[in-house]
């Protein structure tokens, strides 16, 4: 299933909203499973940006929709980028012509 990485920044109403943000995700978790995508990893971060999410979704559509869902619940805003394992990288390149 493709793979994207979700670049995830809290705005004003996220970062008063910090307390009840578990139960947003949640929220938003479940609809990912609607499409029949779901999280694969999640990780809370210091810096530009509050979260970073590795997904599957079965196509862009899918991805697209679940990024406007979270987008959506008002608390941040959600920069998605499709991704490939590294092993599928290497392979691609290698058939570049010389």
């Amino acid at each position: 299933m493709p793979l994207y990485v979700q670049l995830v920044k809290f705005n004003r109403e996220g970062v008063m909203r910090i307390r009840e943000v578990g139960q947003d995700f949640a929220a938003v978790q479940r609809f990912n499973e609607s499409l029949n995508g779901k999280f694969l990893y999640v990780v809370a971060c210091f810096g530009e940006y509050d979260f970073v999410a590795l997904a599957e979704y079965p196509d862009d559509a899918a991805a697209m929709k679940g990024a406007a869902f979270a987008a959506a619940q008002g608390n941040a805003s959600i920069q998605t980028l499709p991704a490939r394992p590294v092993e599928e990288f290497f392979q691609m390149m290698s058939e570049l012509p010389s």
